[in-house]
């Protein structure tokens, strides 16, 4: 769960990480049926966690792209908030 105030509205984000596990599949697609909006990472230095994230994007529509780093931080919190 994420906590985020934007414009003086509290808004709570329910992130769920199935590390792109082929058999959450059909868990997740469950799940994002009813889902605002997703996220879809991949591992920059690892070109297979790239080709492993078409798959799940060819399912999906309006997929905006956002740089970011889960190491450094770089750009999470403005992804964040786009997605809030």
């Amino acid at each position: 769960m994420k906590t985020l105030i934007l414009d003086s509205t509290t808004i709570i984000l329910q992130l769920w990480d199935t590390a792109g596990q082929e058999r959450f599949r059909s868990i997740t697609e469950q799940y994002y049926r009813k889902a605002d909006g997703i996220l879809a990472m991949y591992d920059i230095t690892h070109s297979a966690s790239f080709t492993a994230v078409r798959g799940w994007m060819d399912s999906q529509h309006q997929a905006l792209f956002y740089e970011c780093s889960a190491m450094t931080g770089c750009n999470v919190e403005e992804l964040m908030n786009h997605l809030a």
